[in-house]
């Protein structure tokens, strides 16, 4: 609530933008926590699933060997399959990726857990897109 001197007004949990003025970036920013949210935090390798501090990420193919630090060549890995795997190429040590990195497509929410937001209030949007990027 906002309280005036003679007015009380209830302030909304959710505003909706209906226009924007300038539109927002339509990709997702390359960062460590959204690769590792790309590949669901599991290893491409070995298919674990671990905490974000046991996790790595890995060139596929190596800086070294002219990799660059893209979407399309970076995975995330344990500790133990990227020492095993170290410079080398996929097909040298017989480890491939599980799914070929790509960049994830753009979505509001990209970094969001599903049970990070706690407000029941978002459910509605939530839910909302979450069938939008089934139909898609």
């Amino acid at each position: 609530m906002i309280h005036g001197i003679r007015v009380m007004l209830r302030v909304p949990k959710i505003v909706v933008l209906a226009i924007y003025d300038k539109l927002p970036r339509l990709e997702v920013k390359f960062t460590r926590r959204n690769v590792f949210l790309r590949d669901h935090f599991t290893c491409q390798y070995c298919s674990k699933v671990l905490p974000e501090n046991q996790l790595n990420l890995d060139h596929v193919m190596p800086r070294d060997k002219g990799g660059r630090t893209t979407w399309e060549n970076i995975v995330t890995s344990c500790f133990r399959c990227n020492t095993r795997k170290a410079n080398k190429l996929s097909h040298e040590v017989n480890m491939h990726p599980l799914r070929k990195p790509v960049a994830p497509r753009w979505r509001p929410l990209y970094g969001l857990r599903e049970n990070g937001l706690g407000d029941e209030s978002w459910n509605h949007f939530l839910l909302a897109e979450k069938e939008a990027r089934k139909s898609a």
